[in-house]
């Protein structure tokens, strides 16, 4: 049983197993440039190299051909950024500092400002006092006003009655 199990096994094996053949080891070597790549193309293969700016219009597939039946490709993909800002280390301190700077001065100058104390005569928005003595419910004692008449018993004081004599 162990046998047929491991034969099994074996068979399997040899089923999935992918026979590989290097015989063409000749590889497409790319070197990076100050201003692009070049493209190097194993000996006898043509061409022998290509320089390529980074550009986004030199994204293709490339070709490396010894003859119609042996080629090498290779496919260059590029991605430039035309409007992009190259941030180095100093940039990114001074612009965390002034941050903090100008938070601070901010903080400050809002506190400064808060805290002052005020001194000197209160300025009034009134046009006269007699506005403040203005009956708000006429005094007639019509039928349709009794509602709005307080109710007062005899010795009993108003709330407002101390309020007006002040001065």
């Amino acid at each position: 049983m162990k046998n047929l199990f491991l034969a099994s096994c074996l068979l399997l094996l040899w089923t999935f197993t992918v026979f590989v053949s290097c015989e063409n080891t000749a590889d497409i070597t790319v070197n990076e440039l100050a201003e692009g790549i070049k493209v190097i193309c194993p000996d006898s293969y043509e061409p022998k190299e290509t320089k390529l700016e980074k550009r986004d219009n030199n994204t293709k597939e490339y070709t490396c051909t010894k003859s119609d039946t042996e080629k090498l490709k290779i496919f260059v993909k590029f991605r430039s950024c035309d409007n992009c800002v190259e941030l180095d280390i100093m940039s990114i301190v001074g612009m965390v500092i002034g941050n903090v700077v100008a938070t601070i001065v901010i903080g400050v100058g809002v506190y400064l400002l808060a805290s002052q104390t005020r001194t000197g005569p209160v300025v009034s928005n009134r046009k006269s006092k007699s506005s403040d003595r203005q009956h708000l419910v006429s005094e007639s004692r019509g039928p349709s006003n009794d509602h709005y008449q307080p109710l007062r018993r005899a010795g009993q004081r108003d709330t407002y009655d101390e309020l007006v004599h002040r001065k």
